[in-house]
Parts: structure tokens; sequence; C-alpha cells
């Protein structure tokens, strides 16, 4: 009689643990579902972003390249899965003024690149950045430099975005516009192409809806 009590004790206990069990793995396999997984990652983003401005030449020295002001940008992007985000962005560089050659610019610069990394369950991304750019030079008068050129783009960086935050994030990163620019002499009827870079150290803030 003791040994049938004992049985059935046991097989009760059993069978709540079991219930308990299936319960939590449920639950798990619940949250890990890749409909779950995918609303958390993928959608619009819109943001902004302040950083630096470092100008160079890739022909000559610029020891008197000046940059006067900070780096903006305007970020909107689509980020379709944890590893690729398709992203637009409008730089708006630092004033440069380059007083032995008596040049003076308002850089911007419109662009479309891939954003690629792996965003963790964490919400800590490690990404890097390669596309396209629309570069004008924003000179204030007529000079024998084109005012527009098409620049390649690329840059790294880290985002994270809180899961407490949900839809928040933060970025810092560092991105890059290398291009050239051609220069005409009238007088001796000839054209070369200048190489420059505009370079940015920044961080940012986006939503994502």
């Amino acid at each position: 009689m003791n040994e049938a009590i004992l049985l059935a004790i046991f097989l009760a206990a059993s069978s709540v643990t079991h219930a308990q069990s299936v319960t939590i793995e449920d639950t798990v396999e619940q949250q890990l579902t890749p409909a779950e997984v995918i609303q958390k990652v993928k959608g619009f983003y819109l943001g902004g972003a302040i950083g630096s401005t470092v100008f160079d030449s890739l022909d000559y020295d610029t020891p008197y390249a000046e940059e006067d002001g900070n780096t903006l940008k305007f970020i909107i992007g689509y980020q379709f899965n944890r590893v690729f985000a398709l992203e637009g962005q409008y730089t708006t560089y630092a004033d440069i003024n380059e007083t032995v050659s008596d040049y003076f610019w308002s850089p911007t610069a419109a662009s479309l690149s891939a954003n690629l990394g792996y965003t963790f369950r964490n919400g800590l991304r490690p990404f890097g950045v390669i596309g396209v750019s629309s570069i004008e030079l924003g000179q204030p008068y007529l000079t024998n430099l084109e005012d527009d050129s098409v620049g390649f783009r690329y840059g790294f960086g880290l985002e994270y975005a809180p899961e407490g935050l949900y839809g928040l994030s933060a970025r810092v990163g560092y991105e890059i516009d290398i291009f050239g620019v051609d220069l005409t002499d009238p007088t001796y009827n000839y054209t070369e192409v200048r190489s420059y870079t505009l370079s940015s150290f920044y961080v940012s803030a986006s939503y994502k809806f």
C-alpha cells in the first residue's frame, strides 16, 4: 500500500515537472521565433549625427588647410535583417579654407551606402559601410575647379540599441569620402584631376519605426 502511494506521488510529481519544462521550452521557442527576431531588427530608421571634419589632398600636403565647424549628418535607412541595411545620408562638412591656394569650400555630400554588420541579441551591432556619394564643394565664387564630383564612401562603427528603449539607438563611427575634381587651366588649355578626402568621426542617434 505504501509503495503504491509513493509511486502515485512520484508519477504526479513527474507530470508536474514535465509540464513546467514544456511550458518553459515553449516560452523560449516563442521568444526566438524568426517572426519575433525580424520584428525586433528590420524597419525604417531616421537619425542625425554630429562630428569632426578632416580635409586632405591625395596629391600634395595641405598644411595650410583649416577646417572651421563640425560635420552634420541626416540619416535615413531601411534594415532588412541582422546583417544588411541600405542607408542614405546628407552630410554637411565644416568650411574648408586653404590660405595658400586661396580657395574656400562649404562642402556637402549626398550618399547611398550598404551598411553591413551583425546585430547581436544584446543590442550591439559592429558594422561597415560602402557606397557612392555626390559631392558639392560649395565654392562661393567661380574658380578653375569643378564644383561637383562623384566620390567613393566607406567607413565603420559600432551601434547600440538597448532592448529597454525599443526603436532608439546610438552610434559612433568613422566615414570618409574620396573624390576627384577637374582642375582646368584655360591659359594653357589643359585639365587635370585633383584628388581629395573629407572624413569625419561622429556620434549619432536614430529611431527605428
